[in-house]
C-alpha cells in the first residue's frame, strides 16, 4: 500500500500537463501512487499521460467521458489505495519537498488534515516549514469552522493532505452537477469530524492563474448566482453541532456582504466584456434581490467602512444604479 495517493483530474491540459507530472515524479518523498483521470480530453492530454507512464510506474491512468472535475476526482477516490490522499490540478505543480513535508507533519502529529500554502506566479516564494500550527478538536471548532463559513480560506483541496480513513469514514464525495464551491463542499464533509488539523506556512502548491481574473471571467461565470448559493448553503448540516444557528448566520452574512460589495465593482468594470446593457441588468438584478435588500438593511455592516465603500453601501441600500455606476467608474479610472 502506498503512503500517499495523488489524484489529478485531466481535461484538455496538454499545455501544462507534462510539467505537472514531472513535479510529482521528482518529489523527495517517493512512496506514492498517481491516479490521473482523463476526463474526456480532446487534445493530446491522454497521449502525454501514456508517454509519461512509460517512465513512471507509479502512474495509473483512467479515462471517462467528460463528466467534470468532481466526477473525475470521485473516480480517483474510488481507486486510491494510499493511507493519505492529496489532489493536484493538471495545470499546476508541486514544490519538490511537498510530499515529504506533508508526511513528516502528518506522522509526527497524528493529523487528519494537513494544510499548506499556495504560491502563484505573481507571488514570492518564502519557505518557513518549521512554524506549524496544530489545532485540536476544540480549536478546530473555535478557529477553523468560523473561517470556513466567513471566508474562502480553506476552500481548495489542492493544498491539503487528507487521511484516507477520514474520507472513507465520512463517505465524502465531490458534488456532481455543481459549478461552484465543489472543493468547499468536499471539505465541509471531511473537516466537520476532524479531530486534529495542522497548518504549515510552507508553500507546497504552485497555482497557475491560466483562467484570468474574475473580471475577465465574468461572462463565463455567474458570480452573482454563485455567491447567492453560498449564502443560502446549509452550513448547519456540517457545523451545527459546534456553532449556533445565530453565529453561522452572522458569519455567512458578513461573507455575503463583502462579496456583493466586490461584485458591484466586477460587474461595472469596463474590462469585463459585458455590454453596458448587460452590466446594468446584472446590477439591477442584484440590488433588487430580496436577500440583498435584507442584508444591506443592517446598518451595523457600515462599521469601519472607508469613504468609497460607504458610498457603495448606501447606493446599494437605496438601489441607486446610476450612483453605483459612477462610483465604480471613478474607482476604475483612479486606479488604472
Amino acid at each position: 500500500m502506498p503512503k500517499i495517493s495523488i489524484i489529478i483530474p485531466v481535461y484538455n491540459a496538454e499545455q501544462y500537463l507534462e510539467g505537472c507530472l514531472l513535479s510529482i515524479s521528482q518529489q523527495a518523498f517517493t512512496d506514492f501512487e498517481i491516479w490521473a483521470i482523463n476526463d474526456g480530453s480532446k487534445d493530446r492530454s491522454l497521449e502525454i499521460l501514456k508517454k509519461h507512464q512509460e517512465k513512471e510506474p507509479r502512474l495509473h491512468i483512467l479515462s471517462q467521458e467528460n463528466k467534470g472535475v468532481s466526477a473525475a476526482r470521485n473516480l480517483g477516490l474510488e481507486n486510491a489505495q494510499g493511507e493519505y490522499i492529496t489532489f493536484v490540478d493538471a495545470d499546476d505543480w508541486l514544490h519538490p519537498e511537498t510530499l515529504k513535508q506533508y508526511i513528516e507533519i502528518a506522522k509526527n502529529e497524528e493529523i487528519d488534515i494537513v494544510i499548506s500554502q499556495f504560491l502563484t506566479e505573481k507571488s514570492r516564494e518564502k519557505q518557513s516549514p518549521s512554524c506549524i500550527k496544530s489545532f485540536d478538536r476544540k480549536e478546530i471548532e473555535q478557529k477553523i469552522f468560523p473561517k470556513i463559513i466567513e471566508t474562502d480560506a480553506y476552500n481548495s483541496v489542492c493544498n491539503k493532505l487528507y487521511r484516507a480513513e477520514l474520507i472513507k469514514k465520512t463517505n465524502a464525495k465531490f458534488p456532481l452537477g455543481v459549478r461552484i464551491a465543489e472543493d468547499a463542499q468536499f471539505n465541509h464533509q471531511v473537516f466537520s469530524p476532524a479531530q486534529k488539523i495542522a497548518e504549515t506556512p510552507f508553500q507546497t502548491y504552485f497555482y497557475r492563474e491560466v483562467q484570468g481574473s474574475a473580471t475577465r471571467n465574468v461572462v463565463r461565470n455567474d458570480y452573482w448566482q454563485s455567491n447567492l448559493a453560498i449564502f443560502q448553503y446549509d452550513y448547519q448540516k456540517y457545523f451545527g453541532d459546534a456553532l449556533s444557528e445565530i453565529t453561522i448566520h452572522e458569519l455567512k452574512t458578513k461573507r455575503f456582504f463583502r462579496s456583493i460589495m466586490a461584485l458591484i465593482y466586477i460587474y461595472w468594470n469596463p474590462k469585463n466584456q459585458l455590454s453596458l446593457f448587460q452590466r446594468f441588468s446584472k446590477i439591477r438584478e442584484i440590488v433588487n434581490h430580496e436577500v440583498v435588500k435584507k442584508v444591506f438593511s443592517d446598518n451595523t455592516l457600515q462599521k469601519d467602512l472607508g469613504r468609497y465603500d460607504l458610498a457603495i453601501f448606501k447606493a446599494i441600500q437605496s438601489k441607486n444604479i446610476l450612483k453605483l455606476y459612477l462610483y465604480t467608474l471613478y474607482s476604475y479610472y483612479r486606479n488604472s
